[in-house]
């Protein structure tokens, strides 16, 4: 070679890299849309067909953004470094509350790693939940919270093999719209947005078909369930994961008779959350760990399903061990309980005279509320006093709403400056809550919030 002059170094060099170039071209080949002569696409080069065998290419991933592939071609092997001095800055601006510029930057971010989930996930829930909270009037905060959910839902079609985002749009809707102190007018804005731009119906990037949000959010974690069969998840464990449809069903049973709706409809409801949680999500297999021991079990596990998969005495104690463990994790039998507890119509009507009692409270028409929190207090205690549903004593929900019906009708007195009786429905419940001071906390906050502002 050293013999070589400059210019047949040159033109080795070039005859070099021409060769190395042939094997480098037909690797990476892409694959052809059009068919051939036998009616076969073209499956490109081995680089191609591995992208494709193993879902690895940009279009198996999700949606392709062109601008976000053209800037990462030019910022070539800087992306880190401008992805760091991004969050750096969405950071400053989040402590100066610049919205604007903070939105802005969070663009620039998840145009530069659109695969990395959780840049969907913090960012998502930065706006949903921290954002929304530094604005003051009810309409705006619900803006951020769609802000947040409309970002993890470009982020699910960025990745539609995310078990992990369709879970948090889920989340979101279900918690944030449902959950949160301003949950009473978020629900009324999922169906009707305040923006004039919808003309009083929902928002159509979220819910196009103008569904209740804990439905909407129904439908996202079963399809997080769907994906988790094939890419495990690690939010939770597997059997709270799983359970999260049925919950949301639950959700909205119970949305439904705050919305002060108690006939066939809401009924129904607790009737599909019924079915969801003992035939669906209790037939599923789980593989359960307790100590050293291992089970596959189901949540709907009666004594003669154990016997049949246990091979000996020792097999059926450890199985049944796994059960009731795994039942408790999930609060399976409350919910089992309570859904048919709601099935009841005697459990319908206390509700219904409760969610009456409180109309007449604020509208300080005290005698009509004392008669009706007075039936809903003798609805409730012959419900408790039932054996296969004396269980329900131990939920904090069902009992705030009990002793909060108490209030109301104790408080009646105590404005009236009559002498409480001493013999009530419920008083044996009031009298065993009253040492719970955290239970007592929140009804006192319920009664405040619901009652004493509006007088």
């Amino acid at each position: 070679m050293n013999k070589l002059t400059s210019q047949q170094r040159k033109l080795v060099y070039l005859v070099g890299i021409i060769v190395l170039l042939i094997p480098i071209i037909q690797l990476s080949l892409p694959s052809e849309g059009a068919a051939e002569k036998d009616g076969k696409k073209n499956p490109g080069g081995l680089l191609s067909q591995l992208r494709s065998k193993y879902d690895l290419g940009e279009s198996d991933l999700g949606d392709v953004d062109a601008s976000g592939a053209a800037i990462n071609l030019v910022l070539l092997g800087m992306r880190g470094v401008a992805v760091n001095l991004l969050w750096i800055e969405l950071d400053e601006q989040k402590d100066m509350k610049r919205w604007a510029e903070m939105q802005a930057t969070t663009e620039s971010i998840v145009r530069l790693q659109p695969h990395y989930e959780r840049v969907w996930d913090i960012n998502g829930w930065n706006l949903a939940y921290n954002t929304s909270t530094e604005w003051d009037a009810v309409p705006d905060r619900y803006y951020w919270v769609k802000q947040g959910a409309k970002l993890l839902k470009r982020g699910v079609a960025r990745n539609k093999r995310s078990t992990e985002l369709f879970y948090r749009m889920g989340k979101v809707l279900q918690h944030k719209i449902g959950v949160a102190d301003e949950s009473v007018e978020y629900r009324k804005y999922f169906l009707h947005d305040p923006d004039p731009v919808f003309k009083g119906g929902p928002d159509p990037e979220l819910n196009p078909d103008g569904r209740d949000n804990y439905l909407v959010a129904k439908d996202w974690f079963l399809e997080a369930c769907e994906r988790e069969l094939s890419r495990v998840q690690h939010i939770l464990d597997r059997t709270l994961f799983r359970a999260t449809p049925a919950r949301c069903q639950f959700d909205y049973a119970q949305g439904l008779q705050k919305d002060g709706k108690f006939g066939e409809e809401t009924r129904t409801a607790w009737e599909i959350a019924r079915q969801d949680w003992t035939e669906k999500y209790g037939r599923e297999i789980f593989h359960a760990t307790i100590g050293s021991d291992e089970s596959d079990i189901r949540m709907e596990m009666t004594q003669d399903d154990i016997q049949q998969v246990a091979k000996t005495p020792d097999d059926a104690v450890r199985v049944r061990r796994a059960v009731d463990q795994y039942q408790k994790m999930v609060n399976y039998r409350y919910w089992r309980m309570r859904a048919y507890a709601e099935a009841e119509q005697e459990t319908a009507e206390a509700h219904r005279s409760f969610f009456e009692a409180k109309q007449f409270f604020k509208a300080q028409k005290f005698e009509e509320a004392r008669a009706a929190a007075y039936a809903a207090m003798e609805g409730f205690d012959k419900l408790l006093k039932q054996p296969e549903f004396k269980d329900l004593v131990d939920e904090d929900l069902l009992c705030e709403e009990c002793v909060l019906g108490w209030k109301i009708w104790d408080d009646i007195y105590q404005i009236h400056q009559e002498k409480v009786p001493e013999e009530y429905p419920l008083k044996w419940l009031v009298q065993l809550k009253q040492q719970n001071p955290q239970l007592m906390e929140n009804v006192n906050k319920q009664f405040k919030r619901l009652f004493l502002e509006n007088r």
